[in-house]
C-alpha cells in the first residue's frame, strides 16, 4: 500500500500546506532525475533552504499520518464498498469524506485506489475552496 505522497504530490502539496507538517523528504541530485527514489524522514525547511542553490533536489513528503494530521477533524479517509458502489465505481476505492456542518449537502468525497491519493485529493479540493 502506498505509505507517502510521490513527487508530483508532494509538489502540488508545498504550494497548499506549510512545509513543517511535512515529515519526510525527497532529496536526490538533478542528474540523478530518473533514478529510483525513495524519500527519507525528516524534512526541515533549514536544510531545504541550504540545498536551494545547489544541484540537489530537496521536497517536502508527507505520510499517510502526516496528511492526516493536516486534514480537518471531519475528514477521514474510509475504505467504503457502498459509496463507491452508489457511484457506480469499481469497489474496494478509498473514499476521503468530509462533512460539513450540514452533512454532506456541501461536503466532499474523493475516490482513489488507496488513502494516500484519497487524503491528497481532498486536501487539493478543501484547498481550492478554502476550508482548510
Amino acid at each position: 500500500m502506498k505509505s507517502y505522497t510521490d513527487l508530483e504530490q508532494s509538489k502540488v502539496l508545498a504550494e497548499i500546506l506549510p512545509l513543517e507538517s511535512a515529515d519526510m523528504k525527497w532529496y536526490f541530485w538533478k542528474d540523478e532525475i530518473d533514478a529510483p527514489k525513495t524519500p527519507t524522514f525528516g524534512y526541515s525547511k533549514t536544510a531545504a533552504e541550504s540545498y536551494k542553490d545547489t544541484e540537489a533536489v530537496y521536497l517536502p513528503c508527507w505520510s499517510l499520518a502526516a496528511l492526516l494530521d493536516v486534514l480537518p477533524k471531519k475528514c477521514y479517509p474510509i475504505k467504503d464498498h457502498k459509496t463507491t458502489l452508489i457511484l457506480g465505481k469499481p469497489k474496494d476505492k478509498w473514499c476521503a469524506l468530509y462533512w460539513d456542518t450540514t452533512g454532506m449537502q456541501d461536503g466532499e468525497q474523493t475516490l482513489a485506489d488507496n488513502p494516500v491519493d484519497a487524503c491528497v485529493e481532498m486536501i487539493v479540493k478543501l484547498h481550492e475552496r478554502k476550508l482548510l
